[in-house]
């Protein structure tokens, strides 16, 4: 992983340990979220076979990479556990975003504060293994790292959702009693 560079912001996360206790970054600015994004450059030569190598790999580690965040995946997905409350798609996820103008693919890991901070004792597994065999991909280059605050922004306020018989189809509800 030596052709790894890691980018993290030094005021919130010290020698690449989180700070747990930031829930502000600066008057008004909060966040709950934390991210780590693995991201490289690809060629296009070869009718763009690293991106496709890049794409692979990403399906191929599909179940290790979103057991992280709790998707349905893998054991998960067979269980008879309830879930309920475990995880939500505001807050945990993994997201690819591939930029064919920057020529970057990239894969971010979403998670709450608490169980980002978990998995950072884990050694952002499988983070070392994903970024290995990208390394070994024809065509990748630049394979980086960075970690971040990442928070859905609600430009509306909060949205009021009328009770079913205050709403625009009271008239059809049956009538108790």
């Amino acid at each position: 992983l030596a052709q790894v560079r890691g980018s993290v912001h030094a005021r919130f996360f010290s020698g690449g340990r989180l700070v747990p206790a930031m829930p502000t970054i600066a008057q008004g600015v909060d966040f709950s979220c934390v991210a780590r994004e693995w991201r490289c450059k690809f060629s296009e030569d070869h009718d763009m076979a690293a991106l496709k190598a890049a794409q692979k790999l990403l399906d191929d580690m599909r179940v290790e990479i979103l057991e992280v965040v709790k998707e349905w995946v893998g054991k998960q997905a067979s269980t008879r556990e309830v879930m309920n409350g475990q995880f939500d798609c505001n807050k945990q996820l993994v997201q690819r975003i591939v930029c064919l103008e920057c020529h970057d693919f990239k894969v971010v890991v979403k998670l709450p504060l608490d169980q980002f901070t978990a998995w950072e004792k884990r050694g952002f597994d499988p983070e070392a293994k994903f970024l290995q065999a990208l390394g070994e991909i024809e065509g990748i280059s630049n394979i980086e790292i960075q970690t971040y605050t990442l928070e859905v922004v609600n430009l509306m306020g909060k949205i009021k959702v009328p009770k079913a018989s205050e709403g625009c189809m009271s008239d059809s509800l049956p009538t108790v009693g």
